[in-house]
């Protein structure tokens, strides 16, 4: 399930997924658009707090998203 969906199917908002995994709300913002890739820590901890509705594999760009080497990894340190 894409981040987006899960937020809105589920009445959240960045800001509140950035304070649950302790990221800024700016980078979530970019992971939730797909102008992002979350770390390795990152997507695990989405994953975590989305009850495993999010994984790291629906972060992995399809043959219709942006160009994958656009993308931009952040989040591995606080």
């Amino acid at each position: 399930m894409r981040l987006a969906d899960w937020l809105k199917e589920n009445g959240r908002t960045a800001t509140w997924l950035a304070e649950q995994v302790g990221r800024d709300q700016s980078f979530i913002t970019r992971v939730k658009n797909g102008s992002a890739m979350p770390s390795i820590e990152v997507a695990a901890a989405i994953q975590r707090v989305t009850s495993g509705q999010v994984t790291a594999v629906d972060y992995l760009p399809t043959a219709s998203s942006a160009d994958p080497v656009s993308l931009t990894a952040e989040g591995a340190a606080a």
